[in-house]
């Protein structure tokens, strides 16, 4: 059989080796073998005398940085966040007066980062994945989780020496210190981590340099990340970026009280009313008024949550924004009508402290989740239901590191299994009618996937399931969805801070739900909400969407289909009013 014929580009390499018997051939294996084992070596040494050759370092840490990943159970880095060390240790909040004067919360030098965040740094496969999917970067903003980690990584490798030097040498000072390289003594004479770097929006790298001399990353870096976890989930060694960025976050805000002006508002707001808009707490109830059936509270209707089925955790939005206001009454509704009793905390609830500790205010966050961890307790909560993918992620993965063990279900999981056990039965597609509202389930239907429902907690098929089992609907799926999907822009306290670099992040989101040629963008989270009707107002004043387009929640379209058909089957008797239409988004400033 002739080679060249089956390999034509690498065919003709055999004729060099015709006519040579076995024994030849397999010393010629053996030399190869051995060459190849001696360039190996060679080039193991090499980079074993330059740590800072980078890239090359990953092929001999990626084992260690993903075997001691934070799951045992394998999943991605995302979820809770993990609580501020000191010493090694997570502080201890009650004795924080006894800290030393000189104790770091958060990240402000290179060295304050943990050993794994370090390990992380080095182990960046440069690869770009991360870079990809960054909601920031993909609407020109100068965040770039991988030009991030390497910029740590050559800052921390620049500065290693004269961390590692002894104290006579560094006593000495930097310029005394005549065995240190140029990049040592720059990165030593650095004053920040983070600071201005006097970098132009229209040549985004120039916000990075491990050499200082201002700073190494710049603050709008900083503050443009989401957290949605974008990075994390596509990073293939594991790489920590959102931890990284929430650590840095904290030492801004905690140590030098240096971080966005619009924040001011938003703590003082929890601080004074456990709330970020700053309404009075007796308020938390209004959502309620005018349902045909009782909404219990605990306390007053009820002692203990023995006697209920659930707790519906309301939240800030659910229960003081208009638009979020909505999805609570479908929910309490829907639960109603399959009959499940539940009650709620009523003004016995305060914020979760989600944006409070992605802002980097880890205090506030704390005090808020510590009051809330006594109240559940004191009640005796066991099972929560939710409706913001911010409070779910909260209560369920953060609430457990201060003693909070619950069983926390997101309200489409619930109403999933309420359909599934046909305690709930959708009917055919309801119109747009005076009888139903506008809050209709629409022709074709798509579903934008929250990020702290799905990516940071892969609660990905129950929304779906219930969209898709609504008669006479066609469903729609976006390019980018699940563990792909695109952020809001609501996340890392980014809802509270107006979006003044590159393109807004909602608007690029609104504009690929609209591309499915959907008449209904379904959400599940209260933040999604508010981001997506304003992106969605924006595109109608640019005539890039009709006033027939709506973002409503999965549970609103669920109550259009369930009371067409009257209700639930025989396991209601009540007679619901039905569903008004969302209020008009607000328009973007």
């Amino acid at each position: 059989m002739d080679t060249a014929l089956h390999f034509p580009l690498t065919g003709w390499i055999g004729s060099f080796f015709t006519g040579l018997s076995v024994g030849a051939i397999e010393n010629l294996i053996v030399v190869i073998a051995a060459v190849k084992i001696l360039i190996s070596f060679a080039w193991m040494i090499t980079i074993a005398l330059q740590p800072t050759m980078g890239v090359a370092w990953h092929r001999f840490l990626a084992f260690f940085n993903i075997f001691f990943k934070r799951h045992a159970d394998g999943r991605t880095s995302l979820g809770e966040l993990q609580p501020i060390t000191v010493d090694g240790k997570p502080l201890d909040f009650e004795n924080v007066d006894e800290l030393d004067e000189d104790a770091a919360l958060g990240v402000g030098k290179v060295e304050d980062f943990t050993w794994k965040g370090l390990l992380d740094f080095t182990t960046c496969t440069e690869c770009g994945r991360c870079q990809s999917q960054c909601p920031a970067w993909n609407t020109d903003k100068p965040l770039s989780p991988k030009l991030l980690v390497m910029t740590l990584r050559d800052h921390a490798h620049a500065k290693a020496p004269w961390l590692l030097a002894s104290e006579e040498v560094r006593a000495g000072g930097i310029e005394a210190a005549d065995g240190f390289r140029d990049e040592t003594k720059a990165a030593v004479a650095t004053e920040q981590l983070v600071g201005e770097t006097g970098y132009d929006i229209r040549h985004p790298l120039q916000a990075y340099n491990p050499h200082g001399p201002d700073a190494v990353i710049d603050e709008d870096v900083l503050w443009s990340c989401t957290t949605c976890g974008a990075c994390v989930e596509q990073c293939p060694v594991d790489i920590e970026h959102v931890d990284a960025i929430v650590d840095m976050r904290r030492y801004k805000n905690l140590i030098e009280s240096a971080f966005p002006a619009e924040l001011n508002g938003l703590f003082k707001n929890l601080e004074k009313n456990s709330n970020p808009w700053g309404l009075a707490p007796r308020l938390r109830m209004d959502w309620a008024k005018d349902l045909p059936f009782e909404v219990k509270q605990v306390g007053q209707d009820v002692e203990d949550l023995d006697e209920v089925d659930y707790l519906f955790w309301v939240g800030c939005a659910g229960a003081y924004e208009d638009r979020a206001k909505k999805t609570t009454r479908a929910v309490a509704e829907l639960l109603d009508t399959a009959g499940v009793s539940f009650a709620v905390l009523g003004d016995g609830e305060a914020c979760t402290g989600d944006s409070a500790r992605r802002a980097g205010n880890e205090f506030l966050f704390q005090m808020l989740a510590q009051q809330n961890v006594e109240t559940l307790n004191e009640v005796g909560a066991t099972k929560i239901v939710v409706t913001c993918a911010h409070c779910f992620n909260t209560i369920k993965n953060e609430y457990p590191q201060l003693g909070g063990q619950y069983e926390v279900l997101h309200h489409t999981q619930l109403l999933n299994r309420l359909v599934r056990e046909k305690r709930l039965t959708p009917v055919a597609r309801p119109g747009e009618s005076a009888q139903t509202g506008a809050a209709s389930t629409g022709a074709k239907v798509t579903y934008h996937d929250p990020c702290y429902l799905g990516r940071h907690n892969q609660v990905y098929a129950p929304p779906r399931e219930l969209l898709q089992i609504l008669p006479g609907v066609e469903y729609a799926e976006m390019e980018r969805s699940k563990e792909k999907s695109f952020c809001c822009g609501a996340g890392g306290a980014r809802m509270w801070m107006e979006e003044k670099l590159g393109t807004r992040i909602n608007t690029n989101r609104t504009e690929e739900a609209l591309a499915t040629g959907a008449d209904r963008i379904a959400i599940g989270c209260p933040f999604c909400k508010v981001m997506l009707s304003d992106g969605l107002n924006a595109a109608i004043q640019d005539g890039k969407a009709t006033d027939e387009v709506e973002v409503v929640d999965v549970a609103q379209m669920l109550l259009a289909a369930v009371r067409r058909g009257g209700g639930g089957g025989e396991t209601t008797e009540v007679e619901t009013p039905e569903p008004q239409p969302d209020p008009e988004p607000a328009p973007v400033a």
